[in-house]
């Protein structure tokens, strides 16, 4: 079943209020006051997670802007993660995004592809799966687009997007130039989140955040939505389908 621009907007439309989000987590950004949290519920909570990262194998930090400080909306936005089955084992294993920071990205700061050991832990697979990449991440969807019957890779950024396509050996091979999704030197684009919409023909949405170019849109500045949606055109032989820009702008 297909899912129509509309309803595709409402479902990511929610990334582009990442700064008054960051204002009500606690974390006051530039030019704004720190808003009280609101008072709780009095509701029992009866659920209950233990927190098994660091024993599950996850302990590589997610770096996004600064620590302590907020400048621009780029720094407020975060990044996202997708559970998929990389290798057709049947066990959900992990891919991580990450960003960097205005002064420069810490060493070892990459995402991360975390393969699952069927024993609650997971291990570190990114080097070897061809997935190492510094950049401002926002979102990463999951969707085998050339029908091989493994599962692909999407990610959005401020900057040019990536497509990863699944080799089925563990690998990962980056397509976006081949599958059409590359964007011109002197051209900026800043895209909060994304899905594979249809079934059979592949089709990417892209919800865009803004496409002013840099210096960055200051955190007390309206952010500007828009969006693209990219169509998966047939093509052989298979992994070589090519995607074309239907919209600029929704």
């Amino acid at each position: 079943m297909g899912i129509s621009r509309r309803r595709m907007l409402s479902y990511l439309c929610a990334s582009a209020f990442a700064p008054r989000l960051l204002a009500q987590s606690g974390m006051a950004s530039r030019g704004l006051t720190q808003r009280p949290r609101p008072a709780t519920s009095g509701r029992p909570f009866v659920a209950h997670f233990t927190d098994v990262a660091a024993s599950a194998g996850l302990i590589a930090p997610v770096i996004y802007g600064g620590v302590d400080r907020k400048d621009y909306i780029l720094e407020a936005d975060g990044c996202g993660c997708a559970f998929i089955d990389y290798d057709n084992d049947g066990w959900m294993d992990i891919f991580l995004l990450t960003g960097t920071r205005l002064t420069g990205a810490p060493p070892g700061t990459t995402n991360r592809l975390y393969k699952n050991n069927r024993d609650g832990s997971f291990t570190d697979v990114t080097e070897k799966g061809g997935l190492q990449h510094v950049g401002w991440a926002n979102s990463v969807c999951v969707g085998d687009y050339n029908n091989d019957g493994n599962e692909d890779i999407f990610c959005t950024y401020y900057g040019e997007n990536k497509l990863y396509r699944n080799n089925g050996d563990g690998t990962f091979t980056d397509v976006t130039v081949q599958a059409g999704l590359s964007i011109a030197s002197d051209e900026y684009s800043w895209g909060a989140g994304s899905g594979f919409l249809n079934g059979g023909t592949a089709t990417i949405g892209v919800l865009n955040i803004t496409d002013r170019a840099p210096p960055f849109v200051a955190s007390s500045e309206p952010s500007v939505l828009g969006g693209t949606n990219y169509d998966g055109a047939n093509a052989s032989p298979l992994g070589r389908l090519v995607f074309i820009q239907l919209s600029k702008r929704w």
